[in-house]
């Protein structure tokens, strides 16, 4: 076995094809049920019973209301009966899903079964299916339903339109709260309260007039505009609100004569010979009179539900249409036997309900089927809370054989999913978010796909083109982008030196290395420069860059040629060659296939939407369809392709998981303040007190409470979250006395007589607590009770990242040498059985290093510098750091350090070859042109900024000039030279590495006697101090060099700052260049100089080199790799 493999893959399990066999689904349909009394006649139909009035099916939690109706229907059609007979209404899309699934696999072992339609729909699918048959009859224009995240786009977009033209519909107060995102949601709920009780736009402003409510007045204006704008359009889009009272007035018809509507619902009732309606408990007013509308005396009509379990009143629903068909004892059905609820869920939905109103409907459970435990969980942060939940799910997967799809994790809110994802996925488990709960243009890889759209119209930024780089689409990380920004930068570099024109934004700046990038990707460089920005791309640049390309090439390409929407969306995602990719890792499952499952879910969202867009905007652009997805900023579902279940976790808000169930529940986050959430007053639009005119007469402008009905709507939907579990429900809060957050919600101390308190302690993982498996070796226990996260509340998540890290630590820290043998043991099973991290060679900083040889140059010898020499004296792992790095990003005060030593050079040359004075053509007026002209190209950011270094560096320039042309002008027949080049051989190592010294000087004043001083130039704002001068390595080795080059002596050693602030003459003139020298140094000096530089050699050739801290440490770069600073402190 490879035990140095390095793939990151491989750690993950994700190496691999996988092999993909197809077989014929088997049957899981679940035993024939048995139904005694009048639930098995209705069932079965029995014609002795009176349907003149519906049956309503009252029960609790997992009391089989959804059940019965699936077994009356499934008898109704195994009796003969038609498909398109039957109506069976959903409460949702996704459950009218299941139900057909369900229903197929039972009737699909009948031989003699055959049958066409789909019997099951939601609410509004049937009723959409009417109207458009309605409309298709009476020849009009077919009606479209369009999503509440369109619909809350098109609301925003009506209302931004109406600010910028400062129609003044609204009161001024109010205006500036137009453009608002939620003020738009707040109008929107106020519309569909108010459609779905069908009130019109009309009567919507003269209850605002009635009872002095200036919103209601101003929404119902707006309301007008906006069906108004709606019917300019070929289409006839509705919302879900508008759809069912529009059907339910064609159904009814205006009186006048019989209509195709009235006409259609006369077939319709008598047609149907059986209606079902699930979880009627959440139906609208709207729902139900459309129901109503459609059900005939005779017809055999059951209505099933829970009133306590009626958590959607914030979206219209009502218990009236349930309770209303409720009150005849002798159509009434009851259901007291629990199938799903063990005795401890039960006694908790007893207290829960004990504290809602009464309710002569309320059936309790005195019956439980289901088995385990209901558990409270809680911990002392949130973090701790996360592992928790995490370790209840690993331990339920691996310890009780439950599948990932069967575990759910429950939450209040959608904000909670994203940490709680994390956590599970980086503790391997395969997790599914519910789509209802992410915005689409939010998905990861569809906001990558709209950028690259994006950028077939349009430039895009730097950030939006590095987003796209360092996403799956590029394939980079940002490590990655620094190398290609690095390559670029040393190429921009030589085409500066070649004095090439390179390209520069409009207001003058030069360009960054990013800013290339983004050229060369957009298309926009021509060959040229293309082949020279590249020149020092190594393959793996190329790859990066190339895949990016390949992607907006393609888009750009599709664009250009005036393809549609759809067209550039797939020529957009075909180039990125992530189909394949995204289908391998699905198919492998796990964590990565989990995240490959959504990412492949939300693109085919996305095509979906794109093909909505172009069947109903053939003419449309792309920019216009980009636009309208990323306008649409409420989540949507999608369109089931797949019964089959996804093999993860699912986590998911509490209202998602109505009439749902799983094996094993975590309700996590039960937090005051959190459940119950703040109280809904109605907000800006007093939405509750319209609802509550309309449906219960009361005045608006009377005071009431409302604080009592929010809190017994949190707790039903508190009562609905720990009912879902089939076997172990677990619940989880925080704790925390010192934070406010910390507190748990207080229906925790209602149902304190029936949970079970979870012992942490049972989280504990004693590899020697169960017996091995038969003819395995026996894994070897230790006492790892004191693990180093103990005191602080954090549970050994039974995961191998945290088992592998634990079993480390025992082996490297352990105070017992039993401990650490058992340790080492259990580590060399796991690394023969091929698990990533177990094998030492696999640990970071325990693998031998790479090299043992010493930094030397190819001819084996070790150059040395004098500015090196001062990097060393600090800190040689910094020095080391420094120079093998790279290629670093060129900033301004390298560039203008460059700057400043090419004319300091140009000066001096100029200067020592004028005959004469008066021969001089470098003037102090050109060089001051050219700081004027060249300078403002070298410095970025804001135009102070810019303005003021150029004062700056016009000042230090001008002192510059002085400085040098007294010392050249003024020497006599002493020479003056720049960039004076030196090497000298210091000797050999202990090893015999020859050490070599080169340097170059910045100025060099030679007198006849070859007396030299030597000056260099330093652009920063503050000189040393003499003291500082005196020790400096730099100058010192210059001051070596001068003596032991042959026809020289050292004379002395200077830095010059011509660009220090702060100083001004006496005349309010510009200040002469301050120099700092250090002075001549002796023989004797020199020699001892010359055995510390020996000494820096060694520590500069390696292969170890030691961190020193110091002041310098406060502006190194590598803090984060350094271990002698927190930041880079080795953990392992």
């Amino acid at each position: 076995m490879n035990f140095h493999a390095s793939d990151p893959a491989q750690r993950i399990g994700a190496t691999g094809n996988p092999t993909v066999i197809l077989e014929r689904a088997q049957s899981s349909a679940c035993a024939q049920r048995n139904w005694e009394g009048l639930p098995a006649a209705l069932i079965s139909g029995d014609e002795r019973l009176d349907y003149d009035k519906p049956y309503a099916v009252l029960g609790g939690p997992g009391t089989g209301k959804t059940s019965l109706l699936v077994d009356a229907a499934l008898s109704f059609l195994l009796q003969g009966g038609r498909a398109e007979d039957m109506m069976f209404v959903a409460p949702s899309k996704a459950a009218a899903a299941r139900i057909r699934a369900e229903i197929f696999e039972r009737v699909s072992d009948v031989k003699e079964y055959a049958g066409t339609g789909a019997p099951v729909r939601s609410v509004h699918s049937w009723a959409f299916a009417l109207y458009r048959a309605i409309r298709q009859s009476k020849q009009e224009p077919l009606p479209r339903l369009i999503s509440g995240a369109e619909h809350d786009a098109q609301i925003r977009i009506l209302l931004k339109g109406e600010l910028e033209d400062g129609l003044s519909l609204w009161p001024d107060e109010i205006m500036p709260a137009l453009g608002m995102v939620g003020f738009a949601r707040q109008l929107r709920d106020l519309i569909l309260r108010a459609t779905e009780r069908g009130v019109r736009a009309d009567e919507l402003q003269q209850l605002g007039v009635k009872h002095s409510r200036p919103m209601w007045e101003a929404a119902g204006n707006f309301l007008r505009r906006y069906e108004q704008t709606q019917r300019l359009g070929e289409v006839w889009n509705l919302n879900a609100s508008e759809l069912l009272h529009s059907v339910i007035e064609e159904l009814e018809g205006d009186g006048s004569g019989v209509s195709a509507g009235e006409q259609l619902a006369l077939r319709q009732r008598e047609r149907l010979q059986l209606v079902l309606v699930d979880d009627a408990h959440n139906m609208d007013p709207a729902s139900a009179s459309f129901i109503e509308t459609l059900i005939a005396p005779g017809t055999r009509v059951i209505i099933a539900g829970d009133p306590d379990q009626c958590v959607f009143h914030f979206r219209g629903a009502d218990e009236a249409f349930l309770l209303r068909h409720s009150h005849d004892d002798a159509h009434l059905v009851v259901l007291s036997k629990s199938h799903r609820l063990n005795s401890d869920q039960a006694a908790a939905v007893q207290a829960l309900t004990g504290q809602l109103p009464h309710l002569r409907t309320r059936i309790p459970v005195t019956e439980c089927g289901g088995q385990g435990q209901l558990r409270l969980l809680t911990a002392s942060s949130s973090m701790s809370e996360k592992l928790h939940v995490a370790n209840v799910v690993r331990r339920a997967h691996l310890e009780d054989g439950v599948a990932w799809g069967d575990i759910a994790v429950i939450v209040r809110d959608t904000a909670q999913i994203s940490s709680l994802r994390r956590v599970l996925m980086s503790h391997g488990v395969p997790v599914k978010v519910d789509p209802t709960s992410v915005v689409l243009a939010e998905q990861p890889l569809v906001s990558v796909l709209l950028l690259a759209m994006e950028s077939t119209y349009r430039r895009l930024s730097t950030n939006e083109m590095r987003c796209l780089l360092e996403s799956s689409v590029g394939g980079a990380d940002p490590v990655m982008v620094r190398r290609v920004e690095r390559s670029i930068n040393r190429a921009i570099t030589h085409e500066r030196i070649l004095n090439k024109d390179l390209p520069r934004h409009s207001d003058g700046a030069p360009y960054q290395a990013i800013d290339y990038l983004n050229a060369l990707l957009a298309g926009e460089a021509t060959e040229q420069e293309r082949e020279a920005w590249t020149r020092f791309f190594g393959p793996r640049e190329e790859t990066v860059s190339g895949r990016l390309a390949k992607v907006l090439n393609a888009g750009r390409e599709a664009y250009e040629n005036g393809e549609g929407v759809e067209t550039v969306l797939w020529r957009v995602w075909q180039a990125t060659d992530l189909a394949n990719h995204l289908q391998t890792r699905a198919l492998r499952g796990g964590t990565l296939g989990a995240q490959a499952d959504q990412d492949l879910d939300a693109v085919m969202s996305l095509f979906d939407l794109a093909g909505d867009f172009a069947e109903r905007n053939p003419a449309a652009s792309v920019e216009t369809f980009v636009e309208e997805v990323r306008a649409q900023e409420l989540p949507t579902g999608t369109r089931e392709r797949s019964s089959a279940p996804t093999e993860a976790v699912e986590i998911l808000p509490a209202h998602a998981a109505a009439g749902r169930q799983w094996e094993v529940v975590v309700v996590s986050g039960v937090q005051e303040d959190l459940w119950p959430a703040g109280p809904t007053v109605g907000g800006l639009f007093n939405q509750q007190e319209l609802v509550d005119l309309l449906d219960r007469k009361i005045d608006p402008n009377l005071q009431i409470s409302r604080i009592g009905p929010a809190v017994e709507e949190e707790r039903r939907l508190f009562l609905l979250a720990l009912s879902r579990a089939h076997g172990q429900c677990v619940i989880t809060a925080v704790d925390n006395d010192s934070d406010e957050a910390g507190v748990p919600s207080r229906f925790l101390s209602e149902i304190e007589g029936a949970v079970v308190p979870f012992d942490a302690t049972s989280a504990t993982d004693e590899l020697a607590d169960k017996p091995p498996a038969s003819g395995t070796e026996e894994p070897q226990s230790s006492s790892l009770e004191q693990h180093p996260h103990a005191e602080h509340d954090i549970p050994r998540v039974l995961a191998l990242e945290p088992l592998l890290g634990e079993l480390r630590y025992a082996v490297s820290e352990s105070r017992s040498s039993e401990e650490r043998e058992n340790a080492a043991r259990n580590l060399a099973r796991m690394a023969t059985a091929g698990i990533f991290g177990a094998h030492p060679s696999q640990w970071w900083g325990v693998a031998a290093p790479s090299t043992d040889e010493p930094m030397v140059d190819k001819d084996g010898k070790l150059r040395l510098s004098p500015s090196r020499l001062e990097a060393l004296n600090n800190c040689a792992l910094g020095d080391f750091f420094a120079r093998h790095s790279g290629v670093g990003l060129e900033t301004d005060v390298q560039r203008i350090g460059i700057a400043v030593h090419c004319i300091a050079q140009a000066i001096v040359d100029d200067l020592s070859s004028a005959s004469a004075p008066d021969a001089q053509h470098l003037t102090l007026e050109s060089v001051l042109d050219a700081v004027e002209v060249y300078f403002p190209q070298l410095v970025t950011g804001a135009a102070w900024s810019v303005e003021h270094n150029v004062k700056r560096w016009r000042e230090g320039i001008e002192k510059l000039y002085r400085f040098i042309s007294e010392r050249v002008c003024g020497a006599g027949s002493n020479k003056a030279v720049a960039e004076k080049e030196f090497s000298v051989c210091l000797g050999q190592l202990h090893d015999g590495t020859e050490v070599v010294l080169n340097g170059r000087v910045d100025l060099a004043i030679i007198n006849a006697d070859g007396a030299t001083m030597v000056y260099d130039f330093k652009t920063a704002r503050t000189a040393k101090s003499a003291e500082a001068v005196a020790g400096s390595h730099q100058l010192s080795a210059y001051q070596f060099m001068v003596a032991h080059t042959e026809g020289l002596t050292n004379d002395g050693a200077a830095l010059v700052y011509p660009g220090e602030t702060g100083r001004s003459s006496s005349k309010g003139q510009i200040a002469e260049a301050r120099d700092v020298q250090q002075m001549k140094l002796s023989a004797e000096e020199l020699s001892e100089y010359k055995t510390k530089m020996l000494a820096l050699a060694e520590a500069a050739q390696g292969p170890s080199f030691r961190a020193t801290p110091g002041p310098h440490c406060t502006y190194c770069g590598f803090a984060s790799a350094c271990p002698a600073q927190t930041a880079g402190r080795m953990l392992v």
